[in-house]
């Protein structure tokens, strides 16, 4: 053989075993780096499950708060309208209502014009089917159990309720399946009205009622408080429901009776739209951690859950509630001692025998909304995961052995020392992105390359001080929003007389509207001292300005008359904003109850409304005058009107309500607020602020709020 030939053999060996031994140690490494990403993979999906499931349960919790929150307003709208009710004993409505009966309605003679099917209140019958019950959405049904007897009039003085269930109804939407009024001799009025009540049904004899006035107490406020219920079966659809009671006092102040709501099961879980994010395998339950009466161990009692649904339609029998566990008893108990102290958390434990995530939130005194999810629902993420990383190593390898062939060692040497020098700064970059993820804004890049990569460098420099700026400026207006929240009143004063209300909506962080109201001894009288104000513009400015015209406007001294303090106020702010040219309309009172006049000054600002439910008619205020921070030398007048006949409601705002607008662009306007006022004008002020608020919510719709609403009613007792 040739030496030349002998020399390429030896360079040959030299030059492919060290790629073979490279191509070997890479395979291996490659191999391991694809497990540790694989399960670093599924430890960083299994912690953003987690995280997702709490921040849903904590979504869903917070609208069960707002909903228990809703249902108890409600119910004691309900039990306050009903007392009033049997208060006008011997008393006769001025337009009776109808009286329908659920003798009546079951035999056929006589019922509610629209009565019909209703598949909302189907009724489950002893083989599981379903039968639809017959019901009125614009009447109640009047009920007594076998051997009692009503009062004269009674029926007549319940019928009456009928607008009260009607705008509960209206309020609630789906959230109400019945309410109720039930008295002490067993007579029941409910609504939707309906029939179809066992032969031996008495309402007295329900969980709800007995618990209900249990809780009865003479000298409490109100009767006693909102009662919740552990999940029963309605006697007349069979249905699994919530029921919220509250007992009723008589005019002599002895126990007189229950109201009560009833809530589907199926609308506090809501578990049909949780699962559309999810998995159709997941669960939610309503649970409580208590000790177990038998052993002292604590244990997670169930409340509510789907299964619950499928309980056996005899509406007498209970529900046998379903105790959670776990076979990891040490975290299933660490599990329970989080819950109790309240909050939102998440945890991965068994359930069912399959491994899975816990994720809970608290929205009662006593009980969490839980979510349970599989993981299984890992398992596919995972198997991508796997499929994509088994390819990308394939290719690899693939690459490799053409590499063995066709590049010589020194090529490879070279690439390898490229590739790691081009890794480098990214390498620095990922590590320096989790520094800023953990809240570190001091950390800068020193890179100086030539090619894209100093592109995407530079922007991270710039990036991260602009991050940092907009965290404290967000800081900085929570701080500002927390700060004008409180210095809007909290509460209405206590003026004898009359019933305030009052509720102010900024459409930013930060609002420029401004109302307040206070009770002041002048001359040995409680008077009402109350002001809404509208600065222009709306923001932080805005905001500053309020607050600047608040503390003027309070420290003036109470024995000046509006039109002083009004026109000391203006004078002061005058020398702050002069050159701004920003002002403030500004609408001041003073109203004695004892006297039933009313005097005020009007700076600019929309007049204020009075509706006299008499005479069915509204009327604006007049009066004139500069807003504030114009002319400092401008002397306000003071107009006086009369607030001297109960039922008068006086309604102050800002032009946020009536320029409200829709998404086609149509205005809320002054007509649409009179119609809410006329309806809800028979319930206290807070139900007239309520009402319009929802309406003009419901009528923006999706439409972003673009000035601050502010709403101060006063209504004559």
């Amino acid at each position: 053989m040739r030496l030349r030939w002998k020399f390429f053999l030896v360079l040959l060996g030299f030059s492919l075993v060290p790629l073979v031994a490279l191509t070997g140690f890479t395979r291996s490494h490659v191999v391991r780096l694809g497990q540790a990403i694989a399960t670093e993979g599924r430890e960083i999906m299994a912690g953003i499950i987690k995280n997702e499931l709490r921040q849903t349960a904590e979504d869903y919790a917070l609208v069960l708060r707002r909903t228990k929150s809703a249902m108890d307003f409600s119910l004691s709208v309900l039990a306050s309208e009903a007392e009033r009710t049997l208060a006008r004993a011997g008393a006769r409505p001025a337009e009776p209502a109808p009286v329908y009966r659920a003798s009546d309605v079951a035999a056929e003679r006589k019922a509610p014009p629209d009565m019909s099917d209703d598949q909302a209140y189907a009724r489950r019958l002893a083989d599981g089917g379903p039968e639809r019950l017959s019901i009125s959405r614009d009447s109640p049904v009047i009920y007594r159990p076998p051997g009692t007897r009503g009062k004269n009039g009674e029926d007549a003085r319940l019928a009456s309720l009928g607008p009260t269930f009607s705008m509960l109804r209206t309020e609630l939407g789906d959230l109400l399946l019945f309410a109720s009024v039930t008295l002490a001799d067993g007579t029941h009025i409910s609504f939707p009205g309906h029939a179809g009540y066992p032969a031996d049904y008495d309402p007295r004899e329900r969980p709800w009622f007995v618990a209900a006035k249990a809780a009865f107490a003479p000298d409490a406020p109100a009767g006693g408080p909102v009662v919740w219920n552990a999940p029963a079966v309605d006697a007349a659809t069979g249905q699994v429901t919530f029921t919220l009671s509250k007992a009723l006092a008589g005019p002599d102040g002895r126990f007189a009776g229950v109201a009560s709501l009833d809530v589907p099961l199926t609308r506090v879980l809501q578990e049909q739209e949780i699962a559309s994010q999810w998995s159709e395998a997941m669960r939610t339950f309503v649970a409580a951690p208590m000790p177990d009466p038998a052993t002292g161990r604590e244990s997670l009692y169930v409340w509510a859950q789907r299964s619950y649904e499928n309980h056996a339609p005899d509406w007498k029998s209970a529900i046998n509630f379903e105790r959670l566990s776990s076979p990891d008893a040490a975290a299933f108990n660490a599990l329970l001692e989080a819950m109790k102290r309240g909050g939102a958390g998440a945890a991965e434990l068994p359930y069912n025998g399959e491994d899975a995530f816990w994720a809970y939130s608290r929205f009662m005194d006593e009980a969490v909304f839980l979510i349970i999810v599989p993981k299984s629902l890992l398992a596919p993420l995972t198997e991508q995961a796997g499929l994509e990383i088994g390819a990308a190593v394939g290719n690899l390898l693939r690459l490799s052995g053409g590499a063995m062939l066709l590049v010589l060692a020194a090529a490879t040497v070279a690439a390898l020392w490229i590739t790691r020098a081009f890794i480098r700064p990214m390498m620095a970059t990922i590590d320096a992105w989790k520094r800023l993820g953990r809240g570190d804004f001091s950390v800068r890049l020193s890179y100086r390359l030539s090619d894209e990569r100093q592109a995407l460098i530079d922007a991270f420099n710039e990036t991260v001080p602009v991050l940092a700026d907009h965290m404290r400026l967000q800081r900085s207006l929570e701080l500002a929003q927390e700060v004008q929240r409180n210095l809007l009143p909290a509460a209405p004063p206590e003026v004898p007389g009359l019933d305030l209300a009052g509720a102010a909506i900024p459409c930013d962080e930060t609002g420029g509207d401004y109302f307040d109201y206070r009770a002041v001894d002048r001359g040995g009288e409680i008077c009402l001292d109350a002001a809404v104000g509208d600065v222009t513009g709306h923001g932080v400015p805005s905001a500053l300005l309020m607050a600047t015209a608040r503390a003027l406007l309070l420290a003036t001294e109470d024995s000046e008359t509006p039109a002083q303090r009004v026109t000391r106020a203006n004078r002061l702010l005058c020398r702050d904003v002069g050159d701004s040219g920003r002002f403030m309309t500004l609408f001041a009172m003073e109203l004695r109850p004892g006297q039933g006049v009313a005097r005020y000054v009007r700076a600019g600002h929309d007049p204020a409304l009075l509706y006299d439910p008499e005479a069915d008619a509204f009327t604006q205020w007049p009066g004139k005058g500069l807003p504030l921070g114009i002319e400092p030398e401008y002397r306000y007048v003071e107009t006086a009107m009369p607030f001297d006949r109960p039922g008068l409601v006086l309604l102050i705002g800002t032009d946020g309500i009536w320029e409200a607008r829709d998404a086609s662009g149509a205005m809320y306007g002054k007509d649409r607020l009179m119609a809410v006022v006329r309806g809800a004008a028979r319930g206290p002020a807070a139900s007239i602020v309520a009402a319009v608020i929802a309406d003009l919510t419901q009528f923006r719709g999706g439409v972003r709020q673009e000035d601050d609403v502010t709403l101060v009613v006063v209504k004559k007792t």
